[in-house]
């Protein structure tokens, strides 16, 4: 790991022997079609005024703009060999980033990819996983860190999950502290990330610890960054480039990077350059109304269509024989830097040129050789998978199952205890129980406090169901992001990580339900006894899993916080109001009684309340025959939970219910687990297609 001396800071921690493979990466013909998107029986929303649109964007993150089909990359060419860099320039919406998809399998779902990808020769498709280990991939998007841990500990997660898993905490240690060294981030090692709620580091040092993060993987051997450079200085941006540049030389890696105007110096580090076209096919239709009021109404498709305007050495003469017009003076019409030249078509006219030039030319005929000299030297069909096993790790992760889960619980304790959210939990807690407990504290034991009581029992289940849900979702959507992140380069298995998530919540949970019953359960004056006080908190446990179990499906389902928010205020309204104490079970319309079977607020309900009255008596107005003669006596409790018309008080001796119902509610979160475990993948797929394309690259045709 040591730096030659006077040279840059090698980007690189992997063995030598490893890195030293060589490789040819080449992508031939990439295209890619972005799909239509109408509007279909929501094209009453498509006005821009329309409220339903906004409601569909805000709330549930839906998209109800119509689309028209295009192609965002078109026959795009090129290679890398181990040990070079390839820069890609091209305008905002060329599809520079589209490209880094393509190449490193990222692509977002809905894209059809056409052409091929392939290593010395060998196509790599969707079923090689472990390409996406050997491909690391840089976006541009700084918000994806959990701000609330430091860059040191940040770094030392990515190096752990890619690890072997065999390595010690010194090793990890040296390879994080070279990173940062190599970054120039070792003066901020000990600050938090941040984000605009916490302040940490700064902009330019936030997008080092963008790039740190996915460089610190050994196995990499391709780098795919997209915009590194952006928010640092023009001399941070010069180092950076330089170490990539010099580790890719030493260690034989390759580096695909897209930059946005570069200087001369840093596109001169590059051995190869690759330049895409934005043209883009513009129709536009006015509407025009003359009235007391004047209106123009307009609407406008772009057909993206990136195509390869030059691929070859950074070479300025070879450059201005492309890209200036015949008959220019090369020193009138090349007066500015590199990035200046090959981006000053501002025509669609001038753009075709430089795209015919480049193809009669002999640095296209050159890339042609190139591509059909892979082809002809690669390896046979029946040695193909030999060949990529040589380069692509073995499995899908780096590290075991059970390391994971180390690992995952080490960084999920020091986000749970960094949150500030975990301590008002506690307090909110407290105040909620303190609360409770003296709205219910004066009940005698009568039938009007045989009534309170009953409402004690129903409104700690609502609240202990609606406080845990609500809590959850916003740190669910706040640790989501990151977690696609890390899934999306392999870091480690999604399941391991809800795993960890559902047991390191389950402390909170037990503490929360403890302190609401502690405080409230006797003052309130429920049946003493050590088992009936068990019963009451376990089955507040239980609701405290459920509600978080249904909050992580909902953040597994829902595309926007909002959604889930609304999502989970509605249906816990719904529980409440068929849970079976207002109205009783008996009086719910056979339409909505069957919901009373689906929600976990009944078996609640119903088995606290069986707790508390089953076998006990207290004083109250008692019926002695029938003809309806009454007088105030001793009330048999079960007798009244008989009146209450339990929805399963046929099924069993009341024992048995109150402990099947308690039973229910774990099999409630196990199920809702279950499921939000399975759905967590598609929602990462929404998240990914509403945000990783650039607006630059999205088209509208239809704006009312």
């Amino acid at each position: 790991m040591s730096t030659e001396e006077g040279g840059p800071t090698e980007v690189c921690t992997a063995d030598v022997d490893v890195k030293e493979k060589e490789f040819v990466l080449s992508f031939e013909d990439i295209t890619v079609h972005v799909p239509s998107k109408s509007t279909g029986c929501l094209s009453c929303c498509s006005n821009k005024n329309s409220p339903l649109r906004h409601y569909g964007q805000e709330y549930f993150g839906m998209s109800v703009e119509q689309r028209d089909a295009f192609y965002t990359l078109d026959r795009v060419s090129g290679y890398v060999k181990s040990g070079e860099t390839l820069l890609v320039l091209g305008k905002s919406g060329s599809g520079k980033s589209t490209l880094l998809k393509s190449i490193c399998s990222r692509l977002n779902q809905t894209d059809e990819l056409y052409g091929s990808v392939s290593l010395n020769g060998v196509p790599i498709g969707k079923s090689n996983q472990s390409w996406r280990r050997m491909c690391s991939y840089v976006s541009a998007d700084d918000g994806t860190h959990s701000p609330v841990l430091t860059v040191g500990e940040t770094f030392t997660f990515a190096a752990q999950c890619t690890s072997d898993g065999h390595s010690t905490e010194k090793e990890i240690a040296d390879t994080v502290d070279f990173f940062l060294s190599a970054l120039g981030l070792s003066h901020v090692k000990d600050t938090v990330v941040g984000d605009e709620n916490l302040r940490g580091v700064s902009g330019g040092q936030k997008r080092r610890v963008t790039v740190g993060e996915m460089l610190i993987d050994p196995n990499s051997r391709v780098y795919c960054l997209d915009n590194i450079t952006d928010g640092l200085a023009s001399t941070d941006s010069f180092s950076l480039i330089q170490q990539i540049s010099a580790a890719c030389k030493k260690y034989r890696m390759a580096a695909v990077i897209t930059l946005l105007q570069p200087s001369d110096e840093i596109v001169q580090l590059f051995d190869k350059l690759l330049v895409l076209s934005s043209k883009k096919n513009m129709s536009y239709v006015f509407i025009c109304q003359m009235s007391s009021l004047f209106s123009i109404l307009s609407s406008s498709t772009f057909l993206g269509q990136g195509q390869t305007a030059y691929f070859g050495p950074v070479d300025r003469g070879i450059l201005q024989s492309v890209f200036l017009e015949e008959g220019v003076d090369a020193e009138k019409g090349d007066s500015g830097g590199i990035a200046d030249l090959v981006m000053s078509q501002t025509t669609s006219s001038m753009e075709d040129s430089a795209i015919s030039r480049f193809k009669t030319s002999p640095t296209n005929l050159n890339l042609t050789k190139e591509l059909d000299a892979i082809k002809a030297n690669a390896v046979s069909l029946n040695d193909r998978e030999s060949v990529l096993k040589e380069f692509l790790p073995a499995e899908k992760y780096s590290t075991s199952r059970l390391y994971q889960l180390r690992i995952i619980a080490s960084r999920r304790r020091k986000l749970i205890f960094r949150n500030s959210m975990t301590y008002a939990r506690s307090v909110i807690a407290i105040v909620f129980g303190v609360i409770v407990g003296s709205l219910f504290a004066a009940l005698q034991q009568d039938t009007i406090g045989a009534l309170g009581r009953s409402g004690y029992i129903f409104l700690s289940s609502f609240l202990v169901l609606m406080l845990s849900s609500a809590v959850t979702i916003p740190d669910g959507f706040r640790q989501r992001i990151t977690l696609f992140k890390h899934r999306d380069s392999e870091f480690y298995s999604g399941r391991m990580a809800y795993v960890v998530q559902v047991v390191m919540d389950l402390p909170l949970s037990i503490l929360e339900a403890t302190l609401i019953a502690t405080i409230s359960y006797w003052w309130v004056g429920m049946t003493p006894g050590a088992d009936h006080f068990f019963f009451f908190l376990g089955t507040l446990i239980g609701l405290e899993c459920v509600g978080q179990a249904f909050a992580r499906f909902l953040c597994a389902v829902s595309r926007t916080q909002v959604s889930a928010n609304v999502a989970s205020s509605l249906c816990i309204l719904l529980f409440a109001t068929v849970g079976g104490f207002m109205p009783a079970y008996s009086t719910i319309t056979w339409v909505l009684r069957w919901l009373s079977w689906v929600t976990p607020v009944t078996y609640a309900f119903e088995g606290m309340m069986i707790n508390q009255f089953d076998g006990t008596t207290f004083f109250g107005l008692v019926i002695v025959d029938k003809n309806g003669t009454s007088t105030f006596g001793n009330v048999d409790g079960t007798k009244y939970l008989s009146s209450q018309s339990l929805p399963r008080s046929q099924w069993g001796t009341n024992t048995q219910i109150k402990i099947f119902d308690c039973l229910m509610l774990f099999v409630f979160a196990m199920v809702l687990d279950v499921i939000a475990m399975k759905y967590q993948e598609s929602s990462r797929d929404w998240y990914f297609n509403k945000i990783r394309r650039s607006r630059a690259t999205v088209a509208h045709s239809t704006e009312g």
